[in-house]
């Protein structure tokens, strides 16, 4: 079907790779002066299992410390879990519980790292809290410039305690940031991030000097583009003169394709009207008629309605409907809310709530 599980928690090609990249650099990265902790979670156990198993063949001094949630050790507790034939696991693990380290310690013990247990390829566990791995990621992010998820939140976090209770002066210390925090953007971890910009923010940018970038020039209009913007008003019950990748423009073309509206765009950026900029000449020309800059445009019958948001606006004030029937158009039995063809950066536009 094309298609493909890798059955990352049970097959060793996961544990292969890091031996044969991941811990292979790290002690190539230390080697004038030898790696004395190395920090790392266990989601499917890749990393620990194999570059544990370099760290103690090519760096036998250095301790390996595994973490784990403090409210999930499963580990710690010392309760096995049983496989089945193929490595998955028989059932879910009794010391489990939720936890925001997303991507550390599923709800079972993976068989590969039930082989790094077996194989004694760590040295300790320590135990970190979902506000802990939060905050040290969010942290990372702000002082450091470094964009890591709650696992890698989590080992820093465990890192950094260990590095200020218990390391001797001097230690060499390497924590495992196993992945980037774009995809942790709907989850707790920037729940705190408002959608608009804070009061420091806004003064910070109105802190440089900045202004508008200057309009698009436009030609004359000339007879050709006005008979070229009345043409298109005229064949077709509902235009749309739109730009391809404007997000204002997805918006009504969203909200018309929920109505089941048939329309006709004009992408006066396209690359069909670029010869002798006549897409620019259109433009001017819609411009003379409607005395509107911005895009998209529409309209029904001939007649110009306004843009994006005017459509969602009239259609959730039953204007649009009449205009819609006096030109013989039908629409679904839509019953949601407009403005959700929005772009989503303006979730919290109040024109929603209107």
């Amino acid at each position: 079907h094309g298609w493909f599980l890798p059955r990352q928690f049970e097959t060793d090609a996961n544990a292969w790779i890091h031996k044969e990249t991941t811990g292979p650099e790290i002690v190539t990265q230390f080697k004038d002066k030898p790696l004395n902790y190395f920090f790392t979670g266990y989601g499917t156990g890749g990393t620990l299992n194999g570059v544990g198993t370099i760290l103690r063949r090519d760096s036998p001094d250095t301790k390996i410390v595994v973490c784990e949630p403090d409210n999930a050790p499963l580990l710690y507790s010392g309760v096995k879990t049983e496989y089945l034939e193929d490595g998955r696991f028989k059932e879910p693990h009794p010391i489990w519980r939720p936890h925001l380290l997303q991507g550390w310690t599923p709800d079972w013990i993976p068989r590969i790292v039930d082989e790094a247990v077996r194989a004694n390829l760590f040295d300790e566990i320590v135990f970190t809290g979902s506000d802990a791995a939060m905050t040290t990621s969010r942290e990372l992010a702000q002082k450091e410039g470094i964009f890591t998820g709650v696992s890698g939140g989590g080992t820093l976090a465990s890192a950094l305690e260990f590095a200020q209770t218990k390391a001797p002066k001097g230690s060499r210390i390497l924590a495992m940031l196993p992945d980037t925090g774009e995809r942790y953007l709907s989850t707790p971890l920037f729940a705190d991030v408002p959608a608009d910009m804070t009061p420091e923010e806004k003064e910070i940018a109105d802190s440089t000097p900045g202004e508008a970038p200057p309009g698009v020039p436009l030609p004359e209009v000339t007879e050709e583009a006005t008979a070229f913007v009345e043409d298109m008003k005229a064949k077709h019950k509902i235009v749309i003169f739109s730009l391809q990748n404007c997000e204002f423009c997805w918006t009504i073309f969203g909200l018309f394709d929920a109505l089941g509206l048939a329309y006709h765009r004009v992408d006066i950026d396209s690359f069909e009207y670029a010869k002798d900029n006549m897409g620019n000449k259109y433009r001017a020309a819609l411009a003379a008629q409607t005395s509107c800059n911005t895009f998209p445009q529409y309209f029904v019958d001939g007649e110009f309605c306004g843009g994006a948001v005017d459509a969602c606006m009239m259609w959730k004030k039953g204007e649009l409907q009449p205009l819609l029937k006096k030109a013989g158009l039908e629409t679904k039995d839509y019953q949601g809310d407009p403005f959700e063809f929005l772009p989503k950066w303006m979730t919290q536009n109040p024109l929603r709530s209107t």
